[in-house]
């Protein structure tokens, strides 16, 4: 089998005035197809089995982060928190007593219904070791978020199960 392996390919002309000439090196993907429930109750819990792990080939290179979450809620709302191992990223500013998050999930009309939160972002964690990301959801109500499922996961035609992903993708710097 042949293979060609290069670090970039520019066009003859040259590349356009402010093109950076980036491109994807790797693509990381975590599927999550089982159901699951989380509960805080004003404190971070982690969504385990649910973090990829990207090793960068270069300091220089970003990290594109694209997260695609299936949940059911109905009485509370919930905030995401993305972190690179134990240090969050890409987070909201501070707000006085307000809590920062990346993204939030919001209310789901009834109990058998779900909703998906998409979050987009480009972390630039300047390393060359293996880096995972992880998501942690926080809320003040002590009430379960349903990964996947809705709250009442009906086992009849209005109920359904779902598919979560987490991206990872390498980019030149």
């Amino acid at each position: 089998m042949s293979q060609l392996k290069v670090n970039s390919i520019v066009p003859v002309g040259g590349l356009p005035s402010g093109a950076a000439g980036g491109g994807i090196i790797q693509t990381v993907t975590v599927t999550k197809t089982d159901t699951t429930s989380l509960t805080s109750n004003q404190s971070e819990v982690e969504f385990t089995g649910f973090q990829p792990t990207i090793t960068p080939s270069s300091n220089s290179s970003k990290i594109l982060i694209m997260v695609s979450l299936c949940y059911g809620a109905t009485s509370t709302t919930y905030k995401a928190r993305l972190k690179r191992g134990s240090t969050n990223i890409l987070q909201g500013g501070s707000g006085g007593n307000r809590q920062v998050s990346s993204f939030g999930l919001g209310l789901v009309g009834d109990g058998n219904q779900v909703d998906v939160a998409s979050f987009i972002g480009i972390d630039e964690p300047a390393t060359t070791s293996a880096t995972t990301y992880k998501l942690f959801f926080i809320n003040d109500n002590n009430v379960a978020l349903r990964i996947n499922r809705s709250v009442d996961d009906d086992n009849d035609a209005t109920g359904g199960r779902h598919v979560s992903t987490f991206t990872l993708m390498e980019i030149t710097g």
